[in-house]
């Protein structure tokens, strides 16, 4: 894991070495280990290198190839490296690297070599003599990759800040916040927070020429590859997903460095460091935890239940409210744009916390709700499929067999049902489009008028219910964000984190099992639970999903009822040309009075805007 930067100039202009070293200086927490930096004229390239293979100074980047003429900057892991180099012409290897590999393997077979990584990455590579740049991105979007053109030059980083340092300008992209503020979306598109600054999307590659031509291309489309693959049922789903999720953890806990696991307490979590004390792979297996001082963390409590069935170390980092203001704005700085929750200002001082004596990489569940169809609103595309297929007499039914299943009270089972109803009538809308709630008096008519659309849509390439709600989860609502969460938070300290269940393999091969298979009598996740029942008691497998509960809420409402009043009433909050002042401090006095049902979600995005627009743009 690395942080990467660059510079291609079209007018032959010479690339100054310390502007590159400038880039890669502000992304030395990513790479703690070495520095380098290549020049070729009018190209430059840099890294920050955290040495998980080869610890030694041949794994240095950049890499140059033999001949000199190919060169590449490289951030990530590509974990099957060992098996690739054996069917690669090259035999006369100079380090044990996952870097050298990728290089020879594009030699060998072009931008194809893509095809061939199982892992986490983006890099670029500079071909000499055709005069291009090559750069491309992980399948799922994982490691992340952010470009521009100005003034005649292509800039690449590993984050944002190190196009700043190139002294790249800083401007708010206004189309994006206006997303943010209207529908909760972040990360949805190659759109960022900043005019001019994209993100190479999951699954592409990029080829810039001396002219400054760009190509862009897909290589891996999650539609066009499972659509035509015969569906999987659900006994053989349960088999060959435990034969996937094995060989995926086996991969990723290759290292030369410590490796531990992040342990919320979600069967996801959970099944990982299960199968790490299983098959013995991780000698002194550690766990790592973030959780709340006040209020109910949900699945934190469980977390510690599995770290004693399992006879593992765990390690417990707990935020107070009293940390919340100095913690947001440096969590702000790693994110580099707003953040949805508390929670990530908690896993950021988790990392931080236990950096200097923990494990240098960390497994992570990432992925299990989203490939297996955990969160409830999937149910509710479930139930709409039955509807569609069978009628709304079969979707009852359904619902009474979820509730038999997870032994729901009988005083909780009308409000259950209405809550479905309500739910399917608004599948894929308010969970994932997202219908604008927001209380248009808050923001200046010149920012947020009537005439916006009252939604936005997202493709569904399937004709399913289920499985587009599962493709827009993980490509365009809620996964980015979470891997950029874990990305920033880990890099922020020079740790990596790894995330088995988003191997490309499982991702594709979930899509083709049965919805059956996914979601059998309501249980959703099924083949996942069935598949790990020989790791963990069923009382942990047969939870019911539950959300992480912070103090959100009540910490908005009390304990930084203060420090959200001053930054309201402030001069820039009242000048920032988004907000009307007046209406925001009535709204959130309303909310603290509980006179609106207005959820905390609002009142911390009207902060959460600020603070970033006070880190990133004003500073």
């Amino acid at each position: 894991m690395c942080g990467i930067a660059g510079i291609f100039d079209f007018q032959s202009r010479p690339v100054d070495n310390n502007t590159v070293l400038s880039m890669i200086d502000s992304l030395a927490h990513r790479g703690p280990d070495g520095q380098g930096v290549y020049l070729d004229g009018f190209v430059g390239l840099g890294h920050r290198r955290l040495s998980i293979f080869d610890l030694s100074s041949a794994g240095a980047q950049p890499m140059i190839s033999p001949d000199g003429n190919y060169v590449i900057t490289f951030n990530g892991e590509v974990y099957n490296w060992p098996e690739i180099r054996k069917n690669l012409s090259n035999k006369n290897w100079r380090s044990q690297t996952d870097s050298e590999t990728i290089l020879h393997a594009y030699i060998e077979h072009g931008k194809s070599c893509l095809k061939l990584f199982n892992g986490m990455f983006a890099f670029a590579i500079w071909d000499k003599q055709n005069q291009s740049m090559f750069l491309a991105r992980d399948r799922i979007g994982i490691k992340p990759l952010y470009y521009s053109f100005n003034s005649n030059r292509f800039y690449f980083a590993s984050e944002i800040k190190a196009l700043f340092a190139a002294n790249f300008p800083r401007r708010p992209n206004n189309d994006i916040i206006s997303d943010f503020l209207q529908w909760g979306l972040i990360d949805h598109s190659d759109q960022t927070f900043f005019e001019g600054i994209k993100c190479l999307n999951p699954g592409h590659y990029m080829e810039v020429d001396s002219t400054g031509n760009k190509t862009l291309n897909r290589y891996w489309d999650l539609f066009e590859i499972v659509k035509d693959r015969r569906e999987i049922a659900s006994f053989e789903a349960i088999e060959t997903y435990k034969d996937l999720l094995e060989d995926s953890i086996k991969l990723r806990v290759r290292s030369d460095v410590p490796v531990g696991v992040f342990l919320s307490g979600g069967v996801d979590s959970s099944i990982l460091a299960a199968q790490l004390v299983k098959n013995k792979t991780v000698e002194g297996l550690e766990a790592y935890t973030y959780d709340f001082e006040t209020g109910d963390a949900g699945e934190a409590e469980y977390a510690s239940e599995v770290a004693q069935w399992l006879g593992i170390q765990q390690r417990i980092s707990k935020l107070g409210s009293h940390e919340v203001p100095d913690l947001f704005n440096k969590v702000l700085f790693n994110e580099e744009m707003p953040i949805t929750s508390l929670r990530v200002i908690a896993a950021h001082k988790l990392y931080e916390e236990y950096a200097p004596s923990g494990s240098t990489v960390v497994l992570e569940g990432h992925g299990g709700d989203h490939v297996g169809a955990g969160f409830e609103y999937y149910l509710m595309a479930h139930l709409m499929d039955i509807i569609m297929r069978e009628g709304t007499n079969a979707a009852y039914d359904s619902m009474l067999k979820y509730m038999d299943i997870y032994n729901i009270k009988e005083n909780e089972r009308l409000k259950k049902l209405f809550n479905f109803v309500g739910a399917i009538s608004r599948v894929g809308s308010s969970t994932q489009d997202g219908i604008s709630f927001i209380n248009r008096r808050c923001f200046s008519k010149d920012f947020i008028s009537e005439e916006i659309p009252h939604r936005v849509n997202f493709p569904r390439p399937f004709n399913s219910h289920l499985l587009n709600s599962q493709y827009i989860d993980l490509f365009f609502h809620n996964l980015p964000r979470v891997l950029r969460y874990a990305d920033r938070g880990s890099m922020a300290v020079g740790r990596e984190t790894r995330v088995p269940i988003l191997d490309h393999r499982i991702v594709e091969f979930s899509f083709c099992t049965s919805e059956q298979a996914r979601v059998f009598e309501n249980q959703q996740r099924f083949f996942m639970r069935k598949a790990s029942e020989d790791l963990l008691p069923k009382e942990i497998l047969s939870r019911p999903k539950r959300s992480i509960v912070d103090p959100q809420r009540s910490w908005l409402k009390c304990e930084l009822k203060s420090w959200i009043t001053d930054i309201f009433s402030s001069k820039s909050f009242s000048e920032r040309g988004i907000f009307d002042q007046k209406e925001v401090l009535k709204e959130y006095k309303n909310f603290c009075n509980q006179e609106r049902p207005l959820t905390s979600f609002h009142i911390f995005q009207y902060l959460n805007l600020e603070l970033w627009f006070r880190e990133l743009i004003d500073f």
